[in-house]
C-alpha cells in the first residue's frame, strides 16, 4: 500500500483533523477502562463480549474523553482492522501503519494504540507484545469473541493485561437510549443490542447477529462440521432459558452424542450467546453434577427469535434478572450468583457478596395465590438453609412486604430492582 493512501486512512480513523461519531455515552465503560490504562502496571486493555454489544464505539468514547482530558490528539491512534480499504491484512501492515503514524504525527510521545477488530489481522499479537515490552506504547484492543476470547488473553503478555467486559444495554442504559419513551415491558421483549434498540427492522437485525455468530465465532473458529446439529443446540436453548438442563437430558432430547452437547455447548458459551448458572451448594463436586439453568446473554434471542413473547414473558423477565447478574458477576470479584433447588422447591437466584446471600424469586405476577404459596415456601426453606435475611420477589408490578415465618418478604418492581443492583455496584 503506498504511504499517501496509509496516511490518509490514518487520518480517517482518527480524531487529529475532525471529529468521530462516538454514539450516545455508556459512562461505566470508558471511566472503567481509563482507570485501568492509567496505571502503570497495565499495557494492555482488551474489550471482550458479545458482537454487536458497542465495543468499538465504547474505545472511541475512550479516546474522546481522553482528549478532552488534555492528551493530544496525535497521541492516541486508533486502527480499525475491519475497514474495506485495508486489502491485504498482514501482520507487515500493521508495522507500516505504525511506522508512517510515528514518521507523521508522533515522533517522540509514548502512544495509546486503539486497536478495533484486531482478530482480522493475523499475528495482531505479536504487534503488541513488541511494543508493550518495549514500553513504547499502550493498547486498548477490541475484538469479537471468535478470536479473542478472554481465556486466550493469559498467552499475550502475563501480568501486564486487564480484560473488561462488554456488555449489551443494562436496563439503565436502554432508557437512556430510548430517551425514556420504553418501559421494563419493551426491554426485556427487545433486549439491549444498541442497533436492534435504535431500529425498526428488530428481527431482521437480530436474525443476522445469531448467524454471524454461529458462522464466525463457532463454526469457523472451532472448524464446525455439523453445522445443523450446533445450530439446532443453539436455538433449543434459546427456546429454553430459565429451565435447569443436563448434557444427559439434551442429548437424548436432541438426539445427539452427549460429547456432542457439551463442546457444543461450551463454544456457544464462548461465544457469549448464551451463559449457564449452576445449583448452589456448598460443595463445589455436588454444584459440578447437578443440572444447570440456561440463560440467553440478551433477551432479543429468545423474544424475536423464540415463541411469542407474550407466551413466555415470564421467562423473558427472569432471563432478563439473569442477564443483569452476569454483567455484574464479570465485573465484581466478589459477587457471583446461583439457582437453589431442594426437595422440589426452587429459589430463582441466590446472590452471594461476600458469604453474604441475598434470596430473588421472579413471577411475572404474582397475583395467583397458588403461585405466591410455592414461590414464598421455596424461600423461606432456602433462607432457612443459607442463614439469608434478605429476601425479595420481583414482579413487573406489585410492591411492598409482608413477615412470614420470621423472615421479611420484600416484594419490589422488576425496574426498581435492577436500578437498585446496578447504581449498587457502580453501573449507574
Amino acid at each position: 500500500m503506498e504511504a499517501k493512501d496509509i496516511i490518509d486512512i490514518l487520518n480517517s480513523w482518527n480524531f487529529w483533523n475532525h471529529s468521530l461519531d462516538t454514539g450516545i455515552e455508556r459512562p461505566y465503560y470508558p471511566k472503567r477502562i481509563i482507570d485501568l490504562i492509567n496505571e502503570s502496571e497495565i499495557s494492555i486493555v482488551i474489550e471482550t463480549g458479545i458482537r454487536r454489544a458497542g465495543k468499538s464505539f465504547i474505545a472511541r468514547q475512550v479516546a474522546r474523553t481522553l482528549i478532552e482530558r488534555g492528551i493530544a490528539k496525535e497521541d492516541i491512534l486508533i486502527i480499525n482492522l475491519e475497514d474495506e480499504r485495508l486489502v491485504e491484512k498482514k501482520y507487515s501492515l500493521l508495522l507500516e501503519m505504525y511506522s508512517k503514524y510515528k514518521e507523521h504525527f508522533n515522533k517522540n510521545v509514548k502512544p495509546i494504540i486503539i486497536l478495533d477488530e484486531a482478530q482480522e489481522i493475523n499475528g495482531w499479537e505479536r504487534f503488541v507484545r513488541g511494543l508493550t515490552e518495549k514500553g513504547e506504547a499502550k493498547f486498548i484492543i477490541t475484538g469479537s469473541s471468535s478470536k479473542l476470547l478472554d481465556s486466550e488473553y493469559s498467552t499475550l503478555l502475563s501480568g501486564r493485561q486487564v480484560v473488561v467486559y462488554i456488555h449489551p444495554l443494562n436496563f439503565s442504559e436502554y432508557k437512556k437510549f430510548t430517551k425514556g419513551k420504553k418501559s421494563i415491558s419493551d426491554y426485556i421483549e427487545e433486549g439491549g443490542f444498541p442497533a436492534v434498540v435504535l431500529s425498526k427492522s428488530k428481527q431482521d437485525i437480530i436474525r443476522s447477529y445469531f448467524d454471524t455468530i454461529i458462522l464466525k465465532d463457532v463454526i469457523s473458529r472451532f472448524n464446525i462440521q455439523n453445522n445443523d446439529e450446533l445450530i439446532r443446540l443453539a436455538k433449543f436453548y434459546i427456546t429454553s432459558i430459565g429451565s435447569r438442563i443436563t448434557f444427559n437430558s439434551v442429548s437424548k432430547f436432541l438426539k445427539l452424542p452427549v460429547k456432542t452437547v457439551y463442546n457444543f455447548s461450551t463454544y456457544l458459551e464462548k461465544a457469549y450467546l448464551l451463559f449457564f448458572v449452576k445449583r448452589f451448594s456448598f460443595s463445589i463436586k455436588a454444584q459440578d453434577n447437578s443440572p444447570r439453568k440456561v440463560y440467553a446473554i440478551d433477551n432479543s434471542f429468545p423474544a424475536l427469535l423464540g415463541v411469542n413473547p407474550i407466551k413466555i414473558k415470564g421467562r423473558l423477565l427472569e432471563n432478563a434478572i439473569a442477564s443483569t447478574l452476569y454483567l455484574i458477576s464479570r465485573h465484581a470479584d466478589s459477587f457471583s450468583f446461583y439457582y437453589w433447588y431442594e426437595s422440589n422447591k426452587e429459589v430463582d437466584f441466590v446472590i452471594n457478596d461476600h458469604n453474604n446471600y441475598r434470596l430473588v424469586q421472579v413471577a411475572y405476577s404474582i397475583n395467583d395465590e397458588k403461585t405466591k404459596e410455592r414461590e414464598l415456601s421455596a424461600l423461606i426453606d432456602c433462607a432457612n438453609r443459607l442463614n439469608a435475611e434478605k429476601l425479595e420477589v420481583v414482579s413487573m408490578d406489585y410492591e411492598g412486604e409482608e413477615m412470614l415465618n420470621g423472615k421479611i418478604i420484600s416484594y419490589v418492581k422488576a425496574e426498581d430492582w435492577i436500578e437498585e443492583i446496578l447504581r449498587k455496584y457502580g453501573f449507574i
